[in-house]
């Protein structure tokens, strides 16, 4: 659990929360890309990562390294 800013008041809420305690303003939760800002974003599973290793070795790095990839520009983080 992380503490985030509500973009509404700006007091500190729970990662978890569904909304803000203090205002009542929803809470985003959704991933957003780093590198496009985009929210279509998917958690790269296991066995993807295990599939990447076997088949390209160390230069799967990035991927495994990794905990979601933006559909639109493919980016990993």
């Amino acid at each position: 659990m992380a503490l985030i800013k509500c973009s509404e008041c700006g007091r500190e809420v729970s990662s978890n929360a569904a909304k803000c305690p203090n205002c009542g303003n929803p809470i985003d939760t959704a991933v957003h890309c780093p590198k496009c800002g985009s929210k279509n974003t998917k958690v790269i599973t296991g066995a993807s990562k295990v599939a990447s290793v076997a088949m390209w070795g160390v230069f799967a790095a990035n991927k495994v390294m990794s905990k979601y990839v933006c559909n639109d520009c493919k980016h990993k983080f």
